[in-house]
């Protein structure tokens, strides 16, 4: 982490009744153009940040939908001798609700315009060193509008599942999860409950796991923590087949073990199971057949890997499980994803959702490095 100051903020676009794109442009105390942005606040991510700041300046509530740019700035108050040096680290945000109200403390005018208005504007009466955010920011926009770029929040599970993440980790990924409109956090079970309460009021589905990592608990240890999972407000239970069953052929072994934890899943409306093959430790055929006993058992996904093996997705292993199950039955790809372009890989194979770790990277239309 950099010693400047951190600030976050975002360009704010939204698609008017007959399809016409506006952005949300500021006038500051200063008389600038410019975007919505605050200091990042202690325990916050910048993600969050973002999000709070277009709320206080402007009274808009917003989704984020990919990282934009962080720019490094030295600012000095009017009167002050000392220069602070800054980070602001910008996104490309979706107005979802509320009214134009200006901040007046920091905030002189806020307003949506049109997309040649804003570059007019900006152009006109904005800060030097915004000008590339700017254009950046209005050739992401367009590239959304015209829905050239795939929407992948609501695609991906964003996972925290390393032994040693802490509480404060998991509030952290709630936070980005909350801010970007991930599809899921998938937790550990020890943190579902806390999850659960960080995600209230939000559309964030909370997963966990069971018979993690390895899959070689009893039959009856997975069904007891499927059950304690959905006790402490678990909608997704990503459960590790029986892999060394798979390994000896025992298919039918893999099915029962499946519906024992379908059945304990469908005690709670919407709850749906995703059983995770660990595709890097079979061949095409093993993964074939384990993921027809999946189905068999009642899976509503299939899932490549628990990234504890030594190796995640492959293209591959994506193409061979969508080919393996029915419609009814989706594709989940999962480790070593960490990239925008890995990730839409895997949509192209085949996949329905993609759990990974880094969640934000994946958004990123380019090489912007949240």
């Amino acid at each position: 982490m950099s010693d400047a100051v951190q600030v976050a903020g975002g360009l704010v676009v939204r698609l008017t009744e007959d399809g016409e794109l506006e952005v949300l442009l500021i006038d500051d105390r200063f008389g600038y153009v410019t975007l919505p942005k605050g200091h990042v606040e202690p325990g916050e991510v910048r993600s969050q940040a973002a999000v709070r700041e277009i709320l206080e300046e402007t009274g808009i509530s917003c989704r984020l939908l990919a990282p934009l740019s962080m720019v490094r700035y030295s600012f000095r108050d009017p009167g002050a001798t000392h220069v602070i040096e800054k980070e602001a680290w910008y996104y490309l945000a979706l107005a979802v609700s509320g009214t134009v109200t200006p901040q007046i403390e920091e905030v002189t005018e806020a307003r949506f315009v049109s997309l040649d208005e804003a570059r007019a504007q900006v152009a006109k009466n904005g800060y030097a060193n915004n000008h590339e955010v700017f254009s950046r920011g209005f050739d992401m926009a367009q590239a959304w509008a015209r829905k050239e770029h795939l929407d992948l929040a609501g695609w991906i599970d964003h996972t925290l599942l390393r032994p040693e993440a802490t509480p404060q980790e998991v509030a952290r990924l709630c936070e980005e999860a909350r801010a970007f409109g991930f599809a899921s956090v998938c937790v550990q079970p020890s943190y579902v409950a806390d999850a659960k309460s960080a995600l209230v009021g939000t559309d964030v589905k909370v997963c966990t796991v069971i018979g993690f990592p390895h899959g070689a608990t009893t039959t009856a240890a997975k069904v007891a923590e499927a059950r304690d999972a959905l006790d402490n407000g678990a909608v997704e239970l990503d459960m590790v087949a029986a892999i060394g069953r798979i390994c000896a052929g025992d298919y039918g072994y893999v099915e029962q073990d499946v519906r024992a934890v379908v059945d304990v899943a469908r005690s709670v409306p919407g709850v749906i199971v995703k059983v995770i093959l660990e595709t890097g430790l079979l061949d095409a055929e093993q993964q074939r057949l384990g993921a027809q006993a999946a189905e068999r058992g009642g899976a509503h996904f299939v899932k490549t890997s628990t990234g504890f093996a030594g190796s995640g997705a492959t293209i591959e292993a994506v193409q061979t499980l969508r080919e393996a199950v029915g419609e009814a039955v989706l594709v989940k790809a999962s480790g070593g994803i960490r990239t925008r372009a890995d990730a839409l890989a895997m949509v192209a194979a085949g996949a329905a959702r993609i759990g990974a770790s880094a969640g934000e990277k994946l958004l990123a239309f380019s090489d912007v490095q949240p």
